[in-house]
C-alpha cells in the first residue's frame, strides 16, 4: 500500500492491478495480488476440507450461531465451528493415511467446483452436559431415533440425564427428491405432572399430555414424534429418507449462562446411494481445478 501525492487527490477506482480509494483525507493505492493457487495433492485435500466445513457450517448456521458453551455470538460460534471441525477433519484423514489407508474410506465430501453438498460427521455443539446419543435406522423409511427404557417422560429424561426445563434441539438432514435439507426443532422438557408419570412432552399438549397438539404440529415442525417400542423416533420438516440427525441439550444455570451438550453429526450411509463421494475422489477432482476463490484462499492460508 502506498500513499499517492497532492496532483493524484481524489483517485476511486481500479486500474490495472491497482485499486485507488479515499480514506481519512488521503488517497490511498494498493496493488492487487492474485492468491497463490498450488495444485499440490496436499493442497487440494485441504482445499476440500476448508470446502466440506463452510458449506456445512452454510446449512446448520441457525443451529450452530448458538450451540457452543462459553462462546456468546453468531460470529465467535461460526469461528468455534470452522476451527474445531477442520481440526477433525485433519486428524481424520492423517490417521487414514498414517495407517496406509485411502481416503477411499473417508466418505461424504464433493468436488470443490460443484456445488452439491452432502453433509460430514460435523461437530455441531460442545459443553459439558449429558449428551443424547442417537442414531438413524436403515428400516422404516430411514428414520432417526433416541433409546429409551419406555414411552414415559420420566423414562426418557432419566436416561439422558434430563431435567424440567432442559431445551433440546432436534435436527435431521434428509433427502427429498435428490437434494438435503436440514431441519430442526426445540422444545421445551415440561411433563404435565408432577410425579414425572406422563408421556414425554413439552409445553404444548393435548389434554391427555400427548405430543404434539395436532393443531401446532406443524409450527413444531415435526412430521413424525412417537415412540415405537424401546425407540423415540423423530423426523422432522416435509420428511424424507434421514441422513444425518443430531439432539442437542441446552440447560441455563442460576447466571443466566447457557449450557450445552456435546452433539456429532450421525450418518446414515445407506440412505446417500450413489451421492457417497470419497475423500479421495473429491480431492482428485479438486487436483485439476484451476481457479479458487478468495475468501476460501485468505481461510486456507489463517485457519488454525
Amino acid at each position: 500500500m502506498a500513499e499517492m501525492t497532492k496532483d493524484m487527490y481524489g483517485a476511486v477506482g481500479r486500474l490495472d492491478n491497482k485499486t485507488y480509494y479515499q480514506r481519512l483525507g488521503k488517497t490511498i493505492v494498493r496493488t492487487n495480488t492474485r492468491p497463490k493457487n498450488p495444485k499440490t495433492e496436499d493442497q487440494s485435500l485441504h482445499r476440500v476440507l476448508v470446502k466440506a466445513v463452510n458449506k456445512s457450517y452454510s446449512k446448520f448456521k441457525e443451529i450452530c450461531n448458538h450451540s457452543f458453551e462459553d462462546y456468546n455470538n453468531a460470529f465467535e460460534c461460526m469461528n468455534k465451528f470452522k476451527k474445531v471441525n477442520l481440526k477433525y477433519l485433519r486428524e481424520h484423514a492423517t490417521t487414514l493415511l498414517e495407517r496406509g489407508q485411502e481416503l477411499d474410506l473417508f466418505y461424504q465430501f464433493t468436488p470443490i467446483n460443484s456445488e452439491k453438498w452432502t453433509p460430514f460427521a460435523a461437530i455441531i455443539s460442545e459443553g459439558h452436559l449429558p449428551a443424547v446419543s442417537v442414531g438413524i435406522s436403515a428400516e422404516e423409511g430411514h428414520v432417526a431415533y433416541v433409546n429409551a427404557p419406555g414411552p414415559t417422560y420420566a423414562d426418557f429424561v432419566t436416561a439422558w440425564g434430563l431435567q424440567r426445563g432442559d431445551m433440546l434441539t432436534f435436527f435431521t438432514v434428509q433427502k427429498r427428491e435428490g437434494d438435503y435439507e436440514v431441519a430442526y426443532a426445540r422444545l421445551v422438557l415440561d411433563p404435565v405432572y408432577a410425579d414425572g408419570d406422563a408421556p414425554m412432552t413439552i409445553e404444548i399438549v393435548d389434554s391427555q399430555g400427548n405430543f404434539p397438539y395436532s393443531n401446532r404440529k406443524n409450527e413444531l415442525n415435526f412430521s413424525t414424534f412417537a415412540f415405537a417400542g424401546d425407540r423415540f423416533n423423530f423426523v422432522l420438516g416435509r420428511g424424507g429418507d434421514v441422513v444425518a440427525a443430531g439432539i442437542i441439550v441446552s440447560r441455563e444455570d442460576m447466571s443466566g449462562n447457557w449450557l450445552r451438550s456435546n452433539c456429532q453429526l450421525v450418518l446414515n450411509e445407506a440412505a446417500f446411494g450413489p451421492d457417497l463421494c470419497s475423500l479421495a475422489k473429491a480431492v482428485e477432482y479438486s487436483y485439476k481445478t484451476t481457479e479458487i476463490n478468495l475468501e476460501s484462499e485468505y481461510y486456507l492460508n489463517n485457519a488454525d
